[in-house]
């Protein structure tokens, strides 16, 4: 993962599969570290300051109006040659801002229901197809959640500012023809320039969720008319393609205030506050998980231990396009996905994770809340161990221990479980080996045996060596390094050498299949 969320560096998922019958994370590209380079800047001269203060003056008058829901005010900042839809966003953004207080009823079916699977994928990978297996019966001696009414509201953010950014390359030009009609119309300047939004999401009070600042990059356009400006729309006013930078993408980064109909639950975790972010027509969903949430911390926690933050913001979306503005990944059919793990980079001197949400597709309200429970307990362990995965930590690792975590104590049989790795191993055909990270891809008809591969070994091996083991060889070999590198890990864990352990797994799944 880089360290910013950029068109060129889409951030790391953990997709969630719906039908299929394992969850499984993984990425190869999770250990992301904060830039210590700064930009270097000339000082601006008085036409540049000008620009630079007038801009600054106007961005501070449009947090403020957008946080207080000014629509009165907001119309007076927009430029009049702002597009109809520009002007309908920035109007929704106010008003989610200072919505009404309501209620949210979550699930009233809380019986076992097969679990979905999901996937950490690295930037360009898709989540595979799957068929639907058996419901496979709960063993757990705790019962499922029961979904509650819960009260949601306004979302009230921590931080939120706009600032002007600086711009390292050449400045993005109007088209002729639109520059002409902002001078018609009075405007004596434009300009097109990068800005920064300063956020850390809060909740439905304050202070919320407490967490680092993020920040967005994005682009505006603005015109001056005497000594105010207006901002006339975002960077795609300026169609000049050879304009565009690492600074002004063509795909801007989205905040969750980008779409209307923003809402806000919060829940208390034992890391503090945790905040669930909702859409319209997500409503249930949110509460569903909202009742879920703390619970699922504290099980994570008795798996991973309290070095973590157990705290973490989720957001459940009502439309495909809310799902791929929020995890920067290209619209398309969510049907088969339950959710995503997104974040915008990792300050490893400050050892904090900047940016991490767990994203809810549409399709996520679907689930019982004993299968949300599922994924929800899968995410929380990459949130845990975000900061100590690093870029070459195998798929087999990254996916197979959140899966096990997530499904411990959720199905009666092997075969519910995992269906074709139990038929695959029938058929005499056990796995020789730990599934690569290319058999992982979508495009491999192999792909749910190596989900289902993954999770098995955790499984083995938390049964054979304990959990604490199972953790210990996860923090060992998420360390990533060689294959020589990482047999050496497992063997540092687990007292035993790879082959040893590859061999005993083989004979567990033999056995698991004759059960």
């Amino acid at each position: 993962m880089r360290t910013r969320r950029t068109a060129v560096a889409v951030p790391v998922l953990v997709v969630a599969l719906l039908a299929a019958p394992l969850t499984a994370c993984g990425s190869s590209d999770e250990s992301a570290s904060a830039t210590s380079s700064t930009v270097s800047t000339t000082p601006l001269n008085p036409y540049e300051q000008q620009r630079y203060d007038g801009v600054t003056a106007l961005l501070d008058q449009l947090t403020a109006t957008l946080r207080g829901g000014d629509r009165a005010g907001l119309a007076e900042l927009i430029d009049d040659a702002a597009t109809p839809e520009f002007r309908r966003h920035l109007e929704a953004v106010a008003g989610d801002f200072v919505g009404t207080a309501q209620k949210i009823t979550g699930s009233r079916t809380p019986e076992p229901s097969p679990a979905p699977s999901s996937e950490t994928t690295s930037p360009g990978r898709s989540a595979p197809t799957s068929t639907k297996p058996k419901p496979p019966t709960s063993t757990r001696t705790a019962p499922a959640p029961t979904a509650r009414t819960v009260n949601a509201g306004p979302l009230k953010l921590k931080e939120f500012r706009f600032r002007v950014a600086p711009q390292t390359g050449a400045e993005q030009l109007l088209d002729p023809a639109f520059s002409a009609r902002l001078e018609a119309q009075g405007a004596t300047d434009t300009w097109v320039t990068p800005v920064d939004i300063e956020y850390a999401l809060g909740g439905t009070s304050a202070p919320g969720l407490n967490e680092p600042t993020v920040t967005l990059h994005r682009s505006y356009t603005f015109a001056r008319y005497g000594d105010d400006w207006k901002i006339v729309g975002d960077g795609g006013s300026a169609p000049d393609a050879t304009a565009q930078s690492d600074e002004n993408p063509k795909a801007p980064e989205l905040g969750p205030w980008d779409f209307p109909g923003l809402a806000a639950t919060d829940v208390k975790t034992a890391g503090g506050t945790s905040t669930v972010l909702f859409y319209k027509g997500a409503e249930k969903t949110a509460a569903t998980a909202a009742t879920i949430l703390s619970g699922a911390v504290d099980e994570v926690s008795h798996f991973w231990g309290d070095d973590w933050v157990r705290r973490v913001g989720m957001i459940s979306t009502s439309t495909p396009d809310q799902f791929a503005g929020l995890t920067k990944t290209a619209p398309g059919d969510t049907s088969a996905a339950a959710a995503a793990t997104v974040f915008t980079m990792i300050d490893k001197q400050n050892k904090q994770v900047i940016g991490q949400r767990i994203v809810l597709t549409p399709a996520a309200r679907s689930l019982s809340a004993p299968a949300l429970a599922v994924v929800v307990r899968h995410e929380l362990v990459h949130v845990a161990a975000r900061l100590v995965t690093a870029d070459g930590a195998p798929l087999w690792l990254t996916e197979g221990v959140p899966e096990y975590v997530g499904r411990k104590g959720t199905y009666r049989d092997f075969v519910d479980a995992a269906p074709e790795l139990a038929a695959a191993v029938a058929a005499k055909d056990v796995p020789k080996a730990l599934p690569s990270d290319g058999s992982f891809s979508v495009s491999s008809d192999a792909a749910r045996i190596a989900y289902q591969s993954a999770w098995s070994f955790a499984a083995f091996v938390g049964e054979k060596f304990g959990d604490e083991k199972l953790k210990d060889m996860y923090l060992k070999v998420a360390k990533g390094g060689d294959t020589a590198t990482q047999d050496a890990a497992i063997k540092d864990a687990l007292g035993v050498d790879k082959a040893r352990v590859i061999a005993d797994w083989q004979s567990w799944l033999r056995k698991q299949v004759r059960r």
